[in-house]
């Protein structure tokens, strides 16, 4: 009896650590705030969500941008694709695994996703996606120049909660001016003591910056 009463609470106890990962990334919002390491030991913390990302950086040879060790210095933002995207792209290209992404994609693709300057959600001015699905930036707003040299229209903007405009919480949206393709923030303000990290959506592909 007392074995499968262990037994019960170790699924239980499973079952709570995987519904809080999926939470902090699948809610809106702000993610647990303050991390005191470097980004790239928070993402070593979390390798559910960050470990192809890491497999990406490390074959790109950029390790120590995330280390704080580079240029870059240690303030830098990323918006960063979970391993979610990584394996989605590595499916539609037929590949198994990080190994077989092609160096220089890997370095553009983390690249992509990097701004020089750290900018929590406050940072980023408020905006709105214009009314023309031809027109890809709208009002507000801010254009960033990223470290891949691609451009971002980048704003944020309160959603709607309960069928009230304005009413829920504040995102990070981001429009990638070459990709012509509009991409959401899960999660933000995942401070470390290199940069801070902004989660893309679980449904983000590569291809959209």
């Amino acid at each position: 009896m007392k074995r499968i009463k262990f037994l019960a609470a170790a699924c239980l106890l499973a079952l709570i650590s995987v519904s809080c990962t999926q939470y902090n990334f699948d809610d809106t919002g702000e993610a647990n705030g303050i991390h005191d390491c470097t980004m790239w030991e928070y993402f070593s913390k979390d390798p559910y969500n960050w470990q192809l990302l890491q497999e990406m950086i490390t074959r790109a040879q950029l390790e120590d941008v995330f280390k704080g060790t580079s240029s870059y210095g240690k303030d830098i933002t990323y918006f960063g694709a979970t391993s979610n995207s990584i394996r989605a792209y590595l499916f539609e290209n037929g590949m198994t695994s990080v190994e077989e992404i092609p160096v220089d994609d890997c370095k553009a693709f983390v690249l992509n996703g990097l701004l020089n300057k750290r900018m929590l959600l406050d940072d980023f001015k408020p905006g709105r996606k214009s009314s023309d699905a031809n027109v890809l930036v709208g009002t507000g707003g801010e254009t960033f120049d990223m470290a891949s040299g691609k451009q971002f229209w980048i704003y944020t903007f309160n959603d709607t909660f309960g069928g009230v405009p304005g009413a829920g919480p504040k995102r990070i949206y981001v429009t990638s001016l070459d990709a012509s393709k509009e991409s959401a923030v899960a999660s933000s303000n995942i401070q470390t003591l290199t940069g801070v990290v902004h989660s893309m959506d679980y449904d983000f592909r590569l291809s959209d910056f």
